[in-house]
């Protein structure tokens, strides 16, 4: 993908949650976890969106992605929320209010560093954990990565990588809770990208039995039709991706006075 509350105890996490389907927003997850992380002292609940290009709004018209969709319904729903990351890009407003550019987006990035064949000044985002990645102590992490290691070498360990990926976040954050979701389709068919996302959910199900704060959404089923490149969403795409992150979390966001 080239440039275009409290916790508990750690080990793998704290007391667990379960895996959500993103596209109906059912299972044990997001409203469904007896896990909240959301501070209760009426301040916002810190999201960081933690991924590659898709993250960073790649080919959407507000350079926002995701994010600002997601902001939109926050507002609407009167909830209090912000993102985290040490990168910036997006409107400077969303539903005429300031909207919170922040975020931890690579565009080429892939799992870790060292797989990386893409090109030589693209890197892995677990050399962001824990810092600057977790330097605003989120408390909750929308993560997505694994498209840029389709192209990488050494596909076939994509999942043991984003596993060792999670342990990083886990020791370094345990009182957050980490979103994952299955990877959005590319224009092709892609045995590889089936056999990642495939992997997703017995992860995020192994781990919040292990009592990790995990839960899963889907984002595999995004109609192709709505991919701008063959490989990131168009507005539409992202609005669709937002409407799954959100549903996943919209019960743990503390309500705006």
């Amino acid at each position: 993908m080239a440039p275009g509350g409290d916790g508990g105890s750690v080990g793998r996490g704290g007391s667990g949650s379960g895996c959500a389907d993103g596209t109906a927003g059912t299972g044990g997850g997001g409203g469904g976890s007896t896990y909240n992380p959301c501070p209760t002292d009426g301040t916002p609940c810190k999201l960081l969106p933690f991924g590659d290009s898709i993250t960073r709004g790649a080919k959407s018209s507000d350079d926002g992605g995701y994010r600002s969709p997601l902001y939109k319904l926050i507002l609407a729903a009167k909830k209090k929320a912000t993102f985290t990351g040490s990168q910036a890009h997006g409107p400077a407003q969303v539903s005429g209010q300031p909207f919170p550019r922040s975020h931890e987006g690579h565009a080429g990035w892939t799992i870790d560093p060292g797989y990386n064949m893409i090109s030589s000044s693209y890197s892995g985002i677990s050399k962001l954990v824990p810092s600057p990645a977790l330097d605003a102590d989120p408390n909750i992490i929308l993560l997505m990565i694994g498209t840029n290691d389709l192209f990488a070498r050494d596909t076939a360990n994509m999942a043991p990588r984003l596993e060792a990926l999670l342990d990083k976040i886990a020791q370094n954050a345990p009182k957050a809770l980490i979103v994952l979701s299955q990877l959005t389709p590319l224009g092709h068919d892609d045995p590889n990208l089936t056999a990642y996302n495939a992997k997703i959910p017995g992860i995020v199900q192994a781990r919040a039995a292990e009592g990790q704060h995990i839960i899963g959404v889907d984002m595999s089923k995004l109609p192709t039709t709505e991919l701008a490149d063959g490989t990131h969403p168009n507005d539409q795409g992202y609005a669709y991706m937002a409407n799954i992150w959100y549903a996943a979390i919209k019960d743990l966001l503390p309500a705006a006075p």
